[in-house]
């Protein structure tokens, strides 16, 4: 039987595969763990150790699993992810975890396997050794620092001896610091790169390659600027593996392009070099102040540009708005709405999300507006007709649950750069 139970979800099946493939790279024997989207089979196998890996918004759902471990067999839970890193009093205290990761896991999760497979899978004073982990020795809290992965390209993006494939990620971090985004808080301010050799490499063994990186035209670059001439280097090192047969996707799921980085030049390549014709953009509102407030460090006027260009260059333009933003006039939202419209009448498609404040970010304890009468009646109308997509009814309700657990149990994070950027929620 498996000492050690990995719990695959469809939400952290790609960061997964990633450690999976980190862990075996530092020599860990894979055959020794149990990875499993199956529940149950956890629960017959009754392993010592079992990770798991989750978003604030699944902590609901986490929690009565772990209740049940606990009343089967209790096992040591081990918890990482963008929720244990925000919130690890939490994790440990109401969710009931044992240890929670803080930051970037590549070498954290072998450490600290290692040690507890050697202390006999119990919580002991030389876990303090290692970086990035939060638990309780008695009464005491202990926090050993953030754990940074500078180099996360020492670390290929999945394991050579398992049949797991995910979107390879080939940049991690972001400059722009939106008020909402977890991402820079955990990841970093300054873009790092996979080097090429190595994404076309791994890109191998994709049918369709596609890549995680919070700004895929940024590429090369330390994450504000351009540098085409690294874009196309890279665009450019996988067309061998496109005549195979494979397909290039590039600025589109499961990443995402910022809208000032959406010009004929970076255009041109992705119509030489790649095979989709759609490109997702973050619009995030189409009222220049909310922009501001939010941190988002563009306008509405680079928005409407891009997807000029991009209908130019035969682009599906897909946009992405959050709406119900904290201290989110009326007049806001109309504005909003009315870039919403053009979009679509240009035949672009938007994608529309509810605010929902996570921990960890500056907006954490801020609250959504609600949506006014004209936008509720827009979104619904839109969404009939299949012009609009998301899932902001159901992030209404979600939104006011983080909102509520937020303000219950709220923590003051520590960030990548080992303070978080306090926001008060002032009005645009």
């Amino acid at each position: 039987m498996h000492e050690i139970a990995i719990r695959i979800t469809k939400r952290n099946h790609n960061a997964f595969v990633h450690l999976l493939g980190a862990l075996e790279s530092q020599g860990f024997d894979l055959s020794d763990l149990l990875i499993t989207k199956d529940f149950k089979e956890i629960l017959k196998s009754r392993p010592k150790v079992i990770l798991y890996s989750f978003f604030t918004e699944e902590i609901w759902e986490i929690k009565d699993e772990i209740k049940l471990l606990r009343e089967k067999f209790n096992p040591l839970l081990i918890a990482g992810g963008y929720h244990a890193t925000a919130m690890p009093k939490h994790t440990l205290n109401v969710l009931g975890f044992d240890i929670a990761v803080i930051g970037e896991g590549e070498e954290v999760i072998y450490h600290l396997l290692l040690t507890l497979r050697k202390n006999g899978f119990k919580i002991s004073r030389e876990l303090s050794k290692i970086r990035g982990l939060a638990f309780y020795v008695g009464e005491k809290f202990v926090f050993t620092g953030f754990a940074k992965v500078e180099d996360f390209w020492h670390f290929p993006p999945y394991p050579e001896g398992l049949r797991l494939i995910a979107p390879i990620e080939i940049s991690r971090g972001c400059p722009f610091g939106c008020y909402y985004c977890q991402t820079p808080y955990v990841k970093g301010f300054r873009m790092r790169h996979r080097p090429i050799d190595q994404i076309v490499k791994y890109s191998r063994r994709m049918k369709d390659m596609r890549y995680i990186t919070p700004n895929a035209f940024a590429y090369g670059s330390p994450g504000a600027i351009l540098k085409p001439n690294k874009l196309e280097a890279l665009l450019k090192a996988l067309q061998p593996l496109r005549k195979e047969g494979r397909r290039l996707y590039y600025g589109t799921f499961p990443s995402e392009v910022r809208p000032e980085f959406v010009l004929p030049k970076t255009l041109e390549l992705v119509v030489k070099y790649a095979d989709n014709r759609r490109l997702a953009i973050g619009a995030q509102s189409g009222d220049d102040a909310m922009l501001k407030a939010m941190h988002r460090l563009h306008r509405v006027e680079h928005v409407r540009r891009a997807v000029e260009y991009m209908l130019e260059y035969g682009f599906e333009p897909v946009v992405d708005f959050i709406v119900g933003l904290p201290n989110e006039s009326v007049e806001s939202q109309r504005r909003s709405i009315e870039l919403m419209k053009w979009i679509m009448r240009k035949g672009g498609k938007v994608r529309a999300h509810y605010f929902m404040p996570l921990p960890g970010t500056p907006w954490a304890r801020c609250k959504s507006s609600p949506l006014s009468r004209e936008m509720e009646k827009f979104l619904g109308r839109m969404a009939a007709k299949g012009k609009i997509e998301g899932s902001w009814g159901n992030q209404i309700i979600l939104s006011k649950r983080l909102q509520k657990l937020i303000e219950e149990f709220y923590e003051e994070p520590i960030s990548y750069v080992n303070h978080a950027v306090r926001v008060t929620c002032e009005s645009a």
